[in-house]
């Protein structure tokens, strides 16, 4: 069986379906976790149910504000964070023709920039202790494209080619 004892891991999208089975398949294999989401309902909820789960609300949107997240969870795990699983998304359906700039960049955003970005931060606090693993969470969609979300499809094609560069480096 597996046992993730003594490993840190930042899960992001916390508060999601996805988020909360990733959660509680987590402190199953007793991970230390720090759980993110936007949802402060959620994340109370979650704090309620999980002992030892360090739940901090953060916005991944906030590009300003990832560095000190990030140095924020690496000092929470005493300078050495594990696991990093990118798993917050957004959609904003629409068709194509009627989908404004704004649904585009927001999903852009939020799936794959904040990804990046995150990630980035992270890979420097990895490579000090040299070692660490990210796990980025796609979609199908991403593979095959969906009516009504060419954003959301973008935006994971991209998690896609962004973590097989990852992976290279």
């Amino acid at each position: 069986m597996v046992n993730l004892k003594d490993l840190n891991i930042i899960l992001t999208g916390a508060t999601g379906g996805i988020g909360g089975a990733i959660l509680e398949k987590l402190k199953n294999l007793d991970a230390n976790i720090i759980a993110t989401g936007t949802n402060q309902e959620k994340l109370d909820k979650i704090n309620s149910k999980f002992e030892n789960v360090i739940v901090k609300k953060f916005d991944i949107s906030e590009h300003s504000l990832i560095n000190s997240f990030i140095d924020e969870c690496n000092e929470t795990f005493n300078n050495k964070i594990d696991v990093l699983i990118n798993n917050a998304g957004i959609t904003s359906d629409n068709l194509t023709i009627r989908m404004s700039d704004e649904e585009w960049n927001k999903v852009i955003k939020v799936n794959l920039s904040s990804t990046f970005l995150i990630s980035k931060f992270v890979i420097k606090k990895m490579l000090k202790n040299k070692n660490g693993k990210i796990i980025n969470i796609t979609s199908v969609v991403g593979h095959t494209g969906n009516l009504g979300q060419a954003n959301y499809s973008a935006s994971k094609a991209g998690l896609i080619g962004m973590s097989q560069s990852l992976a290279m480096e």
